[in-house]
């Protein structure tokens, strides 16, 4: 009983130090940016309001804010592989099923309303580009034009530009992610 019990032990640990080294290893490069998505409308809008968390009375810092615009993201979407041309974040949240594209258009929609609400300076755009494990193009590994470029957030603040990936936040819980420059 005992070997089996360390057994699972080092088997977890060996899986999350290695979950830990490729999520550190991981960056992505900015090829472009997609058009800004178009505004939630009031349902919308106010169905994703009930469920941000207030912080006491005070207000929620914007790393707070993308983090729950990530999350919300993907707790509301199923990813599929199926490409589909929806740049509308009501009717992709209405289909509940999307690709990176649409996860992107989402979250960005989320964040730059709950942000404009409360007259931050703070953006989030949807880039298009390519995922880097320790300074590799992922690409050149995976054939057709599916991955051929991977779409993700872009944040800026008062604390810097970062990259966010509702999609991959729904699969493994990565919040940010490095930038390339």
């Amino acid at each position: 009983m005992k070997r089996i019990l360390v057994s699972a032990f080092v088997l977890c640990l060996v899986v999350l130090t290695g979950y830990g080294v490729v999520v550190h290893g991981l960056s992505y490069q900015v090829v472009g940016f997609r058009p800004s998505p178009p505004p939630l409308d009031p349902p919308h809008l106010a169905a994703i309001q009930t469920r941000l968390p207030s912080a006491s009375g005070r207000t929620t810092p914007p790393a707070a804010l993308q983090q729950f615009a990530i999350a919300e993201t993907a707790r509301s979407l199923r990813f599929t592989l199926k490409r589909n041309a929806l740049t509308d974040p009501n009717k992709i949240v209405d289909g509940q099923q999307a690709h990176c594209k649409m996860y992107a258009y989402v979250a960005a929609a989320t964040y730059n309303q709950l942000a404009r609400q409360r007259q931050w300076p703070a953006t989030c755009r949807v880039a298009y580009g390519h995922v880097y494990l320790y300074g590799i193009s992922l690409h050149r590994f995976i054939p057709g034009a599916f991955f051929q470029d991977h779409d993700f957030c872009v944040f800026a603040d008062e604390q810097g530009t970062y990259a966010a990936d509702a999609s991959l936040y729904d699969y493994c819980l990565v919040g940010r992610i490095r930038l390339r420059k």
